[in-house]
């Protein structure tokens, strides 16, 4: 038994759905049900009751879940009294970025070795967990425009808050093997003939997103997907050395600049992904968190 297992279980009961609690927590509903039968068989007896209209606590899912809520609330309590010491640390989670990789190093070239630079990558679970686990002081993300005010909502349960800074569009990323590489743009027709990778399987990841501005000129299931991983290093040798391309955010600060990838813009795409970060509005953000937001906005 672990605390994620009981969060999975508490958000289930309160929203009375797997697929609302999966929504909820930014992962998959095959994942919040395999970890709550998880627990069932560990605990030996059902804690959820389910039908086609939803879910709800069985008799022994209620005692259950009220001590669930118990944990969790005391584990919450914890985590915040044991933040590490922030005064020497520039602590942050992002999606993966080369990007934000590079503002790091200028980062570490402005403020010395007084500093300690943690930097974490993730899906946007992860990074929000991050932050309000006091991990991270600032978590970067991007989140679709519509998405934006039930995201913000499910923050202020974690006590945290979303600053949007610029919205931005979706591209294909493309390296010099590739035979659309010298074009200057691409049109969502022509997306399902491509060989795609697919980097983090995110509830924010852009296959998912193209499907919400796409609107329905192509099918999510038609991208043909030739390699899954979560390895930059193979990402970046792939779009290099070879005909394979990757969905990005349309995103590239020309200074950063160090492949020969370019990014083709999809016709017809509006900007419709929002950049910002969340962090903790009760903790005031230290001078080197204020100056990565400062300079990352200035990038975008």
């Amino acid at each position: 038994m672990d605390i994620k297992q009981l969060e999975f279980f508490s958000v289930a009961c309160e929203k009375g759905s797997l697929s609302q609690a999966a929504a909820c927590l930014y992962t998959s509903q095959p994942h919040i049900s395999k970890t709550i039968r998880t627990l069932e068989n560990e605990l030996g007896r059902p804690l959820l009751s389910r039908s086609g209209k939803g879910v709800r606590p069985t008799a022994y899912g209620e005692t259950v879940l009220e001590y669930a809520n118990l944990i969790l609330k005391a584990a919450a309590t914890i985590s915040t009294l044991s933040l590490p010491d922030t005064h020497n640390s520039l602590r942050l989670s992002t999606y993966p970025s080369n990007m934000i990789s590079r503002l790091l190093v200028d980062f570490y070239k402005e403020w010395g070795t007084q500093f300690h630079i943690e930097y974490h990558e993730g899906s946007v679970e992860e990074i929000t967990d991050h932050v309000h686990q006091g991990i991270s002081e600032i978590g970067i993300v991007y989140v679709a425009l519509k998405q934006v005010q039930t995201f913000q909502h499910i923050l202020s349960h974690k006590n945290l808050e979303f600053v949007p800074l610029d919205v931005k569009k979706i591209c294909v990323y493309v390296g010099p093997s590739h035979p659309l590489y010298h074009t200057e743009s691409i049109d969502f027709e022509d997306l399902s003939s491509l060989k795609f990778m697919r980097g983090v399987r995110d509830f924010f990841s852009m296959e998912h997103h193209l499907e919400r501005v796409s609107m329905g000129v192509i099918d999510n299931e038609k991208l043909h997907h030739v390699v899954y991983t979560n390895s930059d290093h193979l990402i970046i040798d792939l779009l290099l050395h070879s005909d394979v391309c990757s969905l990005g955010l349309d995103f590239m600060h020309e200074p950063y600049t160090q492949y020969a990838i370019k990014s083709l813009p999809i016709n017809g795409c509006e900007p419709f992904l929002q950049m910002g970060y969340v962090f903790n509005p009760e903790r005031a953000l230290s001078a080197h968190a204020r100056w990565v937001v400062e300079r990352f906005r200035k990038m975008l």
